[in-house]
């Protein structure tokens, strides 16, 4: 007999869509839009299944989690919510939830969730993830759903977790929340690169968590000594062994095809993978970060700022090399400079302009440098060829386009298309901008 989905959603819309897909993929349908008719149902031994939306009617399903618990303890629920932040993800592992999807989502994903779900009428392992007391990640994205489905998955685990993200992604947040949000929780987490003593290293992780910040960076005899722990972890019954948690911003597979890291330590701790995404893949995650934020900046002098409209725009679209950090790091200088009640467009420009000013030499630097002399070369060369000489343009006046043209378009860009700022940024005239994107044939 096909199996009966209780389905709970207070979108008529999204109640409607579900069922006609669930229906013809075979399954039974009851659906309601409060959470007390599908307790009701559940008590009264209805339904092999739980489709439920997390908030209906002001009323969280998770309140409800524990009777209906109690009622069908094998009973699989899913979870649908369009609340993407890490908390409602931890919040299903906490009440043994067995799928989590988010909104908006595929109706491959629901229709591949519930297949599973019928497939055992008891979820395929428990998740009892508790609550972190540390802060949580923040944004509701697309791009972060896997993050956060991924801690909720691995919190209360057994298996080595690899944490990949570029330089400010929050590999080091995600590590605690791992940790902090499963069974481990009440255990030691340490930090550890040397492996000299390794009966002394799972003394004092006591079967904690180690966490291992740019593995990539060990030493070959940290390597070894790291193989060497994992190898003689494996003698310790699973509830006392100590976790690897490893984070990387390089590619370690390529590291291990040039043979700068071992590949068997490699194969060892790439068993479980988080890849935390680039904040530019995060959508408007950056108007929700910069507001939590300034909030915790002004929590200890019990201020109560914020930024102005076009302020985030301004940040939503500036290129962040360095990721949520050097985002949390401009709002905390923001909020330290300027007492105003209201961070604006033109404290951002300010700042962004000192950025540039004051940035200091370093590799990229060089190697711009380097690229515009052999570039500066390769146009003097050709200046004598007759080609050349028939050109209205004279060489100065072509190096001076090349910084020009994306010097202003960039500009431009970071302002919203606002010319007076544009122009107070580069330290010229309005009159002086208009005439160069006239010349140069900048939209």
């Amino acid at each position: 007999m096909a199996a009966q989905i209780l389905l709970a959603d207070d979108d008529d819309t999204i109640r409607l869509v579900l069922s006609k897909s669930l229906t013809r993929a075979g399954y039974n349908v009851r659906s309601t839009d409060n959470p007390h008719t599908l307790l009701k149902w559940a008590e009264a031994g209805e339904g092999d299944i739980i489709l439920s939306d997390v908030l209906m009617r002001g009323e969280e399903i998770f309140t409800h989690l524990p009777a209906l618990r109690r009622a069908r303890p094998n009973m699989p629920i899913i979870i649908i919510s369009a609340n993407n932040t890490v908390s409602t993800a931890l919040k299903t592992g906490e009440h043994d939830v067995f799928e989590y999807v988010p909104k908006p989502f595929d109706l491959d994903d629901v229709t591949s969730a519930v297949s599973r779900a019928a497939g055992s009428l008891t979820p395929t392992r428990a998740r009892a993830i508790k609550k972190t007391d540390s802060s949580p990640m923040i944004g509701r994205s697309a791009a972060m759903q896997p993050v956060y489905r991924a801690v909720s998955r691995y919190a209360s685990g057994n298996l080595p977790v690899l944490i990949q993200g570029d330089v400010g992604t929050g590999k080091d947040l995600v590590a605690r929340l791992i940790h902090e949000g499963g069974t481990r929780k009440n255990r030691p987490f340490i930090r550890e690169t040397v492996f000299d003593n390794i009966s002394l290293t799972l003394q004092k992780v006591s079967g904690g968590d180690i966490y291992i910040d740019e593995v990539s960076s060990l030493s070959h005899d940290q390597q070894n000594g790291l193989l060497q722990l994992m190898i003689e972890s494996e003698n310790i019954p699973s509830a006392d062994r100590p976790r690897i948690i490893s984070a990387t911003r390089k590619d370690l597979h390529r590291l291990a095809e040039q043979e700068n890291f071992r590949d068997d330590l490699l194969f060892r701790l790439n068993v479980a993978e988080i890849r935390i995404p680039r904040l530019s893949e995060r959508e408007r995650d950056t108007y929700e970060l910069a507001d939590a934020f300034l909030d915790n900046a002004d929590a200890s002098s019990n201020q109560s700022r914020r930024f102005a409209a076009d302020a985030l725009d301004m940040l939503y679209r500036h290129e962040w090399r360095g990721n949520v950090r050097e985002l949390e790091n401009l709002v905390r200088r923001l909020a330290v400079l300027y007492s105003d009640d209201v961070i604006t467009a033109e404290m951002v420009a300010l700042e962004f302009s000192k950025k540039i000013a004051m940035h200091p030499r370093d590799e990229d630097t060089a190697n711009m440098e380097k690229l515009i002399r052999e570039a500066a070369k390769r146009l003097l060369n050709k200046a004598g060829q007759p080609q050349f000489k028939d050109r209205e343009e004279t060489v100065f006046q072509t190096a001076l386009q090349w910084v020009e043209t994306p010097l202003i378009e960039e500009a431009i860009r970071l302002t919203g298309g606002n010319r007076a700022r544009a122009a107070e940024i580069l330290g010229i005239h309005r009159n002086t901008l208009r005439t160069k994107l006239k010349t140069l044939n900048i939209e």
